[in-house]
């Protein structure tokens, strides 16, 4: 009979390692405690819709979800924030704002690739009910505080703002659904203006593009139906109104290229000359009062308004009095975390010796509308992966900070008349 063994992705914990992560725990949970952040712990299981409602289609193929006795559709959590807030907007009555929440304990992902951990243990905080510049520069600065509290060197500090983003976005005018896909596309648009024309195509294969207005009549009637269905429509609507003119035309290309207008896809020069300008953004990185002003040659050319772009600045000039970040502190416009209900200021602390970033974290000012509130909540968080820290903490004390197995004694008795005895005498030397 084949052998049971562990599920891909998750891992046994000896003591010893064990005992590390443990007190590396504590000392986290402490030192965000120090800064006024009560602690919260939530359930493990949470309602599948809590994580879908803001997260996006990456996190949702990568959760451990399965439909219980109930019939309810529920999920390991694979990340507190969205719990967190949940569990406001649940007790909004009792809580007075700001309200600052820590946390710690297992997440899970599916990792498609095998290559991380579907189990893994965050240490984080959120900070609920502040839009101030000045609660950014307090939440930065405790994810800060934990390397240089831990005595690491060589970390980053990387960050960016999207609202810049957003306001180049304004200035030239994309639909909701392009501003997703042209922010999801960062990572591709970071390489340069090069890669403009392969995400533009891409963008029109997904009907995001079109070179004409569509016609409203037609967009009508294909509404509700998906493309299958549309593609049927068309066709038949086609064949009896027009056969004789597709001429030496592909009656299928036809039929592409139309749905794709009545898709209402966003103007294609106005989406490529979107693409253009956030692919100028995505590559500033480096020193922060440089980047800055590189930032403001991009929006000035997109004709949008500095205001993001001072309230960023503002917060680089603050938050560089930080312990542990002025030496740290890198922009990186082409950072873009990866749950899509960040907004405003982004950022991750990395590691060279970690290939994954120790901590991540963000503003997400529209994720309790996400979840139902009736009014907005302006909010921003991070997190620690407890098992990247200890990575690059090993060979030192600084992850253990002194914790130890302590030295065992054997308490054998000979015989039976000295078991008594023996069970004293070792009950004894547990108690010292």
């Amino acid at each position: 009979m084949k052998s049971v063994t562990r599920l891909r992705g998750m891992h046994d914990t000896p003591q010893d390692f064990w005992l590390r992560k443990r007190n590396l725990q504590d000392r986290l949970v402490q030192l965000i405690g120090s800064y006024g952040y009560r602690y919260l712990e939530t359930p493990i299981l949470e309602s599948t819709e809590l994580f879908l409602r803001k997260s996006g289609g990456e996190l949702a193929s990568r959760m451990y979800s399965f439909t219980d006795a109930g019939s309810n559709s529920v999920s390991l959590r694979p990340e507190f924030t969205s719990p967190i807030v949940r569990h406001y907007l649940e007790h909004a009555e009792e809580i007075s704002l700001p309200a600052r929440w820590q946390y710690a304990g297992p997440v899970f992902r599916y990792d498609e690739g095998g290559q991380g951990s579907g189990q893994f243990t965050q240490v984080g905080a959120e900070l609920l009910g502040s839009s101030s510049v000045m609660s950014d520069v307090e939440l930065l600065g405790l994810a800060s505080h934990v390397p240089f509290q831990l005595g690491l060197s060589g970390y980053q500090i990387r960050v960016a703002d999207l609202d810049v983003v957003h306001s180049v976005l304004d200035a030239v005018g994309v639909s909701e659904r392009a501003r997703t896909f042209i922010i999801e596309s960062v990572p591709q648009l970071k390489e340069g203006r090069t890669a403009v024309p392969g995400v533009l195509e891409r963008a029109r294969h997904l009907h995001l593009a079109v070179e004409e207005a569509p016609d409203d009549a037609l967009s009508q009637a294909i509404q509700g139906l998906d493309d299958t269905q549309s593609r049927k429509v068309l066709h038949g609507l086609l064949n009896w109104t027009a056969a004789d003119q597709f001429g030496q035309r592909d009656p299928d290309e036809v039929v592409e290229r139309l749905l794709r207008k009545l898709r209402g896809g966003d103007d294609l020069a106005v989406l490529e000359r979107a693409l253009n300008l956030i692919s100028d953004l995505a590559g500033i990185s480096g020193d922060p009062a440089a980047s800055v002003a590189a930032l403001r040659g991009v929006v000035t050319a997109a004709g949008a308004s500095m205001a993001a772009v001072d309230r960023f600045e503002e917060f680089l000039n603050l938050v560089r009095s930080e312990p542990g970040v002025a030496q740290s502190l890198v922009v990186d416009l082409g950072l873009v975390r990866g749950l899509s209900y960040y907004n405003g200021l982004v950022f991750e602390v990395t590691h060279p010796q970690c290939a994954t970033p120790l901590a991540g974290g963000g503003r997400y000012d529209g994720l309790a509308r996400a979840l139902g509130s009736p009014d907005p909540l302006p909010a921003l968080g991070f997190a620690y992966t407890l098992e990247s820290l200890l990575a690059v903490t090993e060979g030192s004390d600084n992850g253990n900070g002194g914790a130890s197995e302590a030295e065992g004694a054997l308490v054998m008795a000979d015989d039976s008349e000295s078991y008594r005895p023996a069970l004293q005498a070792a009950a004894d030397l547990r108690q010292q």
